[in-house]
């Protein structure tokens, strides 16, 4: 989908009905998920020996970054649709440019054109 609009101008909300819905299937995927993980963080049991402790700690330490992880990116999906509905969605943030087609297929959700990431980023 080629973006026709000019720098700045908002996006017709009806143009990224096929994003929304698909944000919507990876948000309402993803908080699921994160219900799932947070029952394995909850999970107690006795330990038998220290290793089988440390395993144990170590396990849920991965469970907690992934869950922060997955929140973080249900935080930008959320935000992403809030744009589409404003009218924002594929403008950056920053610079108030089109981001490119290519960035928002791979990151649908992105806030920044992939110069003011890439300088925001350094």
């Amino acid at each position: 989908m080629k973006m026709t609009t000019n720098p700045g101008t908002k996006l017709s909300s009806g143009r990224y009905d096929s994003v929304e819905k698909a944000l919507i299937l990876q948000r309402d995927e993803l908080a699921a998920r994160i219900i799932g993980r947070i029952n394995e963080v909850h999970i107690e049991r006795e330990p038998d020996d220290s290793i089988a402790m440390a395993t144990d700690r170590a396990t849920e330490d991965m469970v907690v970054a992934t869950l922060n992880r997955e929140r973080r990116t249900l935080e930008e999906i959320q935000e992403a649709l809030s744009r589409i509905r404003k009218g924002e969605y594929g403008i950056c943030a920053s610079c108030q440019e089109p981001i490119a087609q290519a960035r928002l297929n791979a990151l649908p959700w992105a806030r920044l054109c992939v110069r003011c990431a890439e300088r925001d980023f350094s």
